[in-house]
């Protein structure tokens, strides 16, 4: 069955596992990054390639921008080399003609799933399309693609966007990384009836500043989860292998495992499909992120058989 077949199954747990492509003034990186793909790929349905540009954000930088591998060519030798399916995100907002780009980048790349993703500012005018202009321009194109988009749960009025996307054309969402099963419950019960993938992004964290540079990427994190996650219990550092980064690591786990327990705990009487998004904020979480994907991994896809089981 292959990944388009999969999004569109119930009874199907996917699992997509998201990692930053390497800098492409590295090469030995982009080596380094296949390796940990074949080490992984038989825990995952897909890779999931963001693309990253230098963009401006309110508050504090808390990193330098470094300049990454363009993900389909990344995603063409994973493909290759690793035998794995992969999905590419797209910022379609920053060139007007996206269906040249997809042409290529199904031709040249073998590209058959994208993320697209618009801008980061509803202020700033884009010379670019939005994300149902692209899905236009690649219908009038005849290039079929699976094609996914990013949901917020916490913003007014998701629900409706994600019906207009999936009237649109897009087939699948990745959230955005979750810390609070709130407001993600609270969406799936809104999108009771509508048949789309939502795919529960969840990312390790082991220091401060994990926090700190998620928030400045603009993901909603309770003011409270500081001292939750980050508390640097001196009877956790004493123990082998322990410190305040692991112990920070176990409390996220548990966190997303609750998480993820409460949508599907909560579900409505015909929900969306759920899918499972694992991802690392950087090289140093790569293994905590592996471990996070091992333990949700399994614990989603019991959840995704009892429900099947259920019905």
């Amino acid at each position: 069955m292959d990944l388009k077949d999969k999004l569109a199954h119930p009874s199907v747990p996917v699992i997509f596992f998201e990692m930053v492509p390497p800098a492409a003034k590295k090469p030995e990186s982009l080596e380094t990054a296949l390796a940990d793909v074949k080490k992984i790929r038989h825990l995952v349905d897909a890779i999931n390639l963001p693309e990253i540009h230098d963009e401006i954000r309110g508050g504090e930088r808390t990193y330098k921008f470094v300049e990454r591998v363009e993900p389909r060519k990344l995603a063409a030798r994973i493909r290759r080399e690793a035998d794995t399916e992969v999905v590419v995100n797209r910022c379609v907002v920053y060139e007007p003609d996206q269906a040249a780009w997809f042409r290529e980048s199904r031709q040249a790349y073998g590209i058959r799933h994208a993320v697209l993703v618009g801008g980061e500012s509803s202020a700033v005018r884009y010379p670019g399309p939005s994300v149902l202009e692209t899905v236009a321009q690649l219908k009038s194109a005849d290039l079929e693609m699976s094609l996914g988009g990013i949901t917020i749960p916490s913003r007014l009025h998701e629900a409706d966007r994600i019906r207009r996307k999936h009237a649109g054309g897009i087939s699948f969402f990745t959230s955005q990384v979750l810390f609070d099963s709130n407001d993600i419950v609270s969406l799936v019960q809104r999108l009771n009836g509508l048949e789309a993938r939502i795919f529960l992004s969840f990312a390790p964290v082991s220091q401060q500043r994990d926090l700190t540079f998620l928030r400045w990427l603009g993901v909603d994190v309770p003011e409270d989860l500081d001292r939750f996650l980050i508390q640097g219990d001196a009877s956790e550092a004493s123990k082998p292998g322990g410190g305040v980064g692991e112990a920070a690591f176990v409390r996220s786990l548990d966190l997303a495992q609750r998480i993820l327990m409460d949508v599907f705990d909560n579900l409505p009487p015909d929900p969306p499909l759920i899918g499972l998004n694992v991802e690392h904020i950087n090289r140093r979480n790569l293994s905590a992120a592996v471990r996070m994907l091992e333990r949700l991994g399994n614990l989603y896809s019991n959840l995704v058989a009892g429900r099947a089981a259920a019905q």
